[in-house]
């Protein structure tokens, strides 16, 4: 039996590319998709130039205008976010027949038996990063045997491209806390 691989992608900055895709004129410019959290407006999404001019998710906005003068603000909007998603799960199927959408942002898939259409995960890796830059859109990627090493390493393996990363040291960390722990019998 083959061993189940998962792939999760997330789109980091999806809702601010959104909007750059039907406003192309914000493409270069900060931009900063608001909304309302306990009362306060934050930021919820941002492009690149708001991220390179030193703002992060979270910020409160007047914070984020003191830094930042020059921001572009969008209020949120999300159905049309959760309506872009649902393409993106549509475009993803291209790659397994297996999507599902993982929270805002991020898609997961199940690549069991896939990855050799297109020449290996490294392959299958560089295929979705292809589409996803076509797209527009900015992508983190992982491939590990578990949804939660897939979804882990796609947020905090390293942040440029690089080696498909398995979850090979996972399973062996989880193979030896097994050995130590205990059976209890009540």
């Amino acid at each position: 039996m083959q061993q189940r691989r998962i792939l999760s992608l997330w789109f980091p900055r999806l809702d601010a590319e959104r909007v750059m895709r039907a406003e192309p004129q914000l493409a270069d410019r900060p931009l900063g998709i608001v909304a309302e959290a306990g009362g306060a407006l934050v930021l919820a999404s941002l492009g690149a130039a708001a991220e390179a001019a030193g703002l992060r998710r979270g910020m409160a906005l007047g914070d984020a205008r003191a830094i930042c003068p020059d921001l572009v603000t969008r209020p949120e909007d999300a159905l049309r976010a959760a309506d872009f998603l649902a393409a993106l799960r549509r475009w993803a199927g291209r790659f397994s027949p297996w999507v599902a959408a993982e929270g805002r942002e991020a898609l997961v898939l199940d690549v069991t038996g896939c990855a050799h259409l297109f020449g290996g995960e490294a392959g299958l890796a560089e295929a979705v990063e292809a589409g996803a830059a076509g797209l527009g859109l900015s992508l983190r990627l992982g491939i590990a045997d578990t949804l939660g090493a897939a979804w882990a390493v796609a947020r905090f393996a390293g942040a440029g491209p690089g080696p498909v990363h398995a979850g090979d040291a996972i399973d062996q960390e989880a193979r030896a806390t097994r050995s130590r722990a205990q059976k209890r019998r009540w």
